[in-house]
């Protein structure tokens, strides 16, 4: 039988997600993780389009006409095509800034998608020890529940030889109960953390292993990605002012036009055949007064600096109180640690002399179940704590903008 059990909880664990394992298919797989990656591609092709700007284009075009009947001084058939070139050299530098601005656009949503995912990586953690603590409750319930089911059957045979009273068998079964409602409930909130889980990660999690955080030991913090994207976001922001100044700048571009024409049923002004012509244009304009059009434009866009600066601001400010807070809560929960070991230890020793004194009947069914709850109680309390440092581990290293996963063994 013990080889039977042995054999069972090698397979599971064989079976098991570690946490690591966890982490690293949600960053693939996650459906908004994914779609973050994607999003940071939009800026690189305007790039892209905006540096295509600086070669030339070319155009190219034709026309038939035929009139009938054919006018005085007007060919009956006329038909011409052209190609043209055209070149900007020089526009102010718009294209400069605007190229740019999608450097810094690209920055902004990559430090977004690298945040999203060391949060995903916390929530992620945060279910998965979740799991673990209401497992451990789940535990501490059904030894609850067996010591409840044996004393039940012992003292239904003792009632029934009428050594003890009804009284007796009713606390018994409505404590029986009581956990069974307690187990009911907690399973439940195992199956719907483990919806969350499987929702967040990608994929169906069946089994979860035993994984381990390691302590924070000198980190040091790091600005957190979403301050790094509002800042790349600023800088964008100001390249594309700077591209929307360009136009009180000179604008010069130059062209050069081939053009063929003929025409048939000709008359004295057209003669048969054809001819052609090319004509180069260098143009210079610059534009002189708009009202201050170009220059509200710009305000508008500065406008969401100053802004950003303001988010930027209060964000420094909240990543250092989080570091802070975070520090204190993993000191917290160490000595919360240590408090509920020392309870669950006195627990089990409290529960092992009342239930010796109360099967030797010098104490009472109540003093019993007391005791069984609070055994209960402790063990799920301690497991509990354990838990909560690992979340408090990961809540560290994400106020101080590490990926979590790197720190899981």
């Amino acid at each position: 039988m013990k080889k039977l059990l042995l054999t069972a909880l090698l397979a599971f664990y064989a079976n098991a997600d570690n946490l690591k394992s966890i982490l690293d298919y949600a960053l693939k797989h996650n459906d908004l993780s994914v779609a973050k990656d994607i999003s940071t591609k939009k800026p690189l092709l305007e790039k892209e389009s905006i540096n295509k700007d600086y070669y030339p284009k070319i155009f190219i075009g034709g026309m038939y006409q035929t009139v009938n009947p054919r006018t005085f001084g007007r060919a009956g058939d006329i038909y011409s095509g052209f190609a043209k070139i055209s070149f900007n050299l020089y526009d102010g530098g718009s294209k400069k800034y605007k190229i740019k601005a999608k450097d810094f656009e690209f920055k902004s949503l990559n430090f977004q998608s690298k945040s999203f995912k060391k949060q995903l990586q916390y929530n992620i953690v945060n279910l998965y020890y979740n799991i673990k603590s209401l497992k451990a409750s789940l535990f501490a319930l059904e030894k609850a529940k067996e010591y409840l089911n044996a004393e039940l059957k012992r003292v239904t045979n003792l009632f029934s030889s009428g050594v003890v009273t009804e009284d007796e068998v009713k606390k018994i079964e409505a404590a029986l109960f009581n956990t069974v409602y307690q187990i009911d409930n907690v399973k439940y909130q195992i199956s719907e953390l483990k919806k969350n889980l499987n929702l967040a990660v990608g994929k169906e999690i069946e089994n979860i292993g035993d994984s381990e955080i390691l302590p924070p030991l000198n980190i040091k913090p790091d600005t957190l990605d979403t301050i790094k994207s509002l800042e790349a976001q600023s800088k964008a922001i100001e390249h594309s002012a700077k591209a929307i100044n360009s136009a009180y700048k000179p604008q010069i571009n130059i062209e050069d036009t081939y053009s063929l024409y003929g025409y048939d049923r000709d008359d004295a002004f057209h003669q048969k055949g054809e001819d052609h012509q090319n004509q180069l244009t260098l143009s210079v304009n610059m534009m002189l007064f708009d009202n201050d059009s170009v220059k509200k434009q710009k305000e508008a866009i500065l406008i969401q600096k100053l802004s950003l600066q303001k988010q930027i601001n209060y964000y420094k400010k909240e990543q250092n109180k989080n570091i802070k807070l975070a520090l204190l809560n993993i000191k917290k929960i160490k000595t919360q640690i240590k408090s509920a070991k020392k309870s669950l230890e006195a627990a089990n020793k409290a529960f092992e002399i009342i239930s010796n004194r109360y099967h030797s009947g010098e104490v009472t069914i109540v003093d019993y179940l007391d005791a069984l709850s609070v055994k209960t109680n402790a063990l799920a309390q301690y497991k509990a704590a354990l838990y909560n440092l690992q979340v408090a581990y990961a809540a560290y290293y994400l106020y101080t903008n590490h990926n979590i996963k790197e720190y899981v063994k």
